[in-house]
């Protein structure tokens, strides 16, 4: 037994702020290059040849998704592009109009900096089938997020009070493991979760009046950041800032100017964040809302059911009333469910009066969770309840049609709150081993997602075009015109679409194709206005043909063009008596 006890007293005492955190991110280190590898993490891996795959589903699903060849494509022509305001807009893709490539998740925070570095090293990617610039730092960023993910959860417990080795461990094990981040590896600037806890962290650290300077320079650099990785992100970490100044208020009882100064300094900052990058103005040719809104929601059962569970394999399947509830993927793991029950049984007395004190923040989190599950609500595979909204308000609604991803913070915060809760209730002893077996748990049950992750971020797609053929005809043109748009595709013809993107940038050619998931392209207007002309012999026509799309006739060719099959349509470039 004194073995037990020493390593037991060992793991409770309270240790120093820098060797908890030390130990919390060399944790999330060892796991981040355990499942991901170095090649990965340098951006030099076979994975980022041709990034496309199930990102969102199994690793053996047919569904292929190209929501990080978009990412990668967009950043190739970010690079490529000169500097100027926004610094996001891209003149050549998505030609005459351009594009504000911030609106393709390029995750500005970490595209800035590769940029930066790019033009200073002149790491240009050359040669047939070149993918863009050398300089990837998309796996580094990958890194980031685990390893900030931990840093952030043990500085929140530490702000909670538990400074102990096993507050850190557990806090860090928590945190790297959770479900809904492992299971968002296909949307790369969406593991960028960090940052939600980051903000839970700041409302428990809401610093006193006396220093509202340093309270504010802290929002402002945390909801600026956010900002830069992505606008759900922002939205969220923004509700918990919302509570905070709330809670504040309720506390202090300042006067009218002193409720209105900060919030207002912070949204006009962001907002000269957002029109910098190219959120609005030029380049965006969208409507801020979208179709989905209640599609793309959560399932009410989604955070208790064992989807995808290495405990409860038998579960594994995605719970989902409608297709798109893939989006509310927010099962917390056995080891948190556990650890809540724990947490609730050991200070039932003083829990009432703790949700009392901060009944502000508990209210958004039921606010995030209702938006979450959305107006159409399933249980399982039974519609519980369908509210009819007014347009405005599912307009409204449509800015966040992904609202199945707003109950990350109340993810988080469950998470790390029942943790705190637990290790200050549990006597001596009995908290390091509830504690890292609720850990155990986690780990073992997220194992799947993991290993997920592990077998996805060593796949090589098969390229769909021969780069180096198409190289040679985009140089011989003055643009690439691409009909019908990338949105007719039906994802039949995305990968096609964004490989033409992909060479047309590496040559230098403005390219009249881009994808943006907001756009409204009326197919079919658009392919009879492609088949009107006027026809140029310097630009190269692409009229790409797949099963259930709007497209050309088979055997329809522009008139005096010297055209040639290929498989996936046809190519035209030159005039018909030149070529003959």
């Amino acid at each position: 037994m004194r073995p037990l006890l020493l390593i037991t007293r060992f793991l409770e005492r309270d240790r120093s702020p820098a060797w908890l955190v030390t130990c919390g991110m060399a944790l999330a280190a060892g796991y981040v290059c355990v499942t991901f590898g170095m090649a990965f993490l340098l951006g030099t891996g076979p994975f980022w040849a041709n990034p496309r795959g199930p990102w969102l589903m199994d690793p053996n699903d047919s569904i292929d998704s190209v929501d990080v060849l978009v990412m990668r494509v967009a950043y190739q022509a970010f690079v490529h592009a000169p500097w100027g305001l926004p610094l996001f807009y891209v003149p050549g893709l998505g030609a005459p109009a351009g594009t504000s490539v911030a609106l393709l998740d390029v995750l500005p925070l970490v595209a800035l900096p590769g940029k930066a570095l790019t033009w200073v090293t002149g790491a240009w990617s050359t040669g047939a089938g070149a993918t863009g610039p050398m300089l990837n730092p998309y796996g580094i960023w990958v890194a980031a997020c685990f390893i900030l993910a931990a840093l952030f959860a043990v500085l929140l417990l530490m702000a909670l009070g538990q400074k102990s080795l096993l507050a850190a461990i557990a806090a860090s094990l928590l945190a790297i493991s959770m479900p809904a981040l492992l299971y968002r590896f296909g949307h790369i600037a969406l593991l960028g979760q960090f940052i939600l806890i980051a903000a839970l962290w700041r409302y428990v650290r809401d610093l006193p009046a006396r220093e509202a300077g340093r309270r504010s320079a802290w929002w402002v650099g945390l909801l600026c950041t956010a900002a830069l990785i992505h606008p759900y992100l922002l939205a969220m970490a923004g509700a918990i800032y919302a509570a905070a100044v709330l809670r504040r208020c309720d506390a202090e009882r300042p006067g009218w100017r002193g409720v209105w100064r900060e919030p207002v300094t912070i949204a006009g900052c962001i907002a000269a964040v957002l029109v910098a990058c190219g959120y609005v103005g030029k380049g965006t040719g969208t409507s801020a809302s979208a179709d989905g809104f209640g599609y793309f929601s959560m399932n009410l059962l989604s955070p208790f059911w064992p989807q995808r569970s290495g405990l409860f394999p038998g579960f594994h399947d995605l719970l989902a009333g409608r297709a798109g509830q893939y989006e509310g993927f927010n099962y917390l793991g056995a080891g948190v469910l556990l650890l809540v029950a724990v947490a609730v049984a050991a200070s039932w007395r003083s829990l009432p009066d703790l949700l009392h004190r901060h009944l502000i923040l508990l209210v958004t989190f039921v606010y995030l969770t209702l938006f979450a599950v959305s107006n159409i609500v399933y249980g399982g595979t039974h519609l519980l309840l369908y509210l009819p909204l007014p347009d405005a308000v599912q307009f409204l609604a449509g800015i966040f049609r992904s609202s199945g991803r707003m109950f990350w913070p109340c993810g988080y915060a469950i998470a790390l709150f029942s943790l705190a809760l637990a290790l200050r209730h549990l006597p001596f002893g009995w908290k390091t081993a509830v504690v890292l077996g609720c850990c155990a748990l986690q780990v073992i049950d997220a194992n799947p997602l993991r290993a997920r992750m592990t077998q996805l971020a060593h796949r090589q797609a098969p390229l769909q075009l021969d780069h180096a053929a198409w190289a040679a005809r985009m140089r011989q043109a003055d643009q690439i015109l691409v009909t019908p748009p990338f949105g007719c595709g039906r994802l039949a013809l995305d990968a096609v679409q964004l490989e033409l993107q992909q060479v047309a940038i590496t040559t230098g050619r403005p390219i009249n194709t881009v994808y943006n998931s907001r756009l409204r392209d009326d197919c079919a207007a658009s392919v009879r206005a492609a088949m009107q002309g006027p026809w140029d012999a310097h630009t190269l026509y692409v009229f790409l043909q797949a099963n259930g799309i709007e497209s050309t006739p088979p055997d329809w060719r522009p008139p005096g063009l010297a055209c040639t099959l290929f498989g996936h349509g046809v190519w035209c470039l030159g005039r018909q008596d030149d070529a003959e």
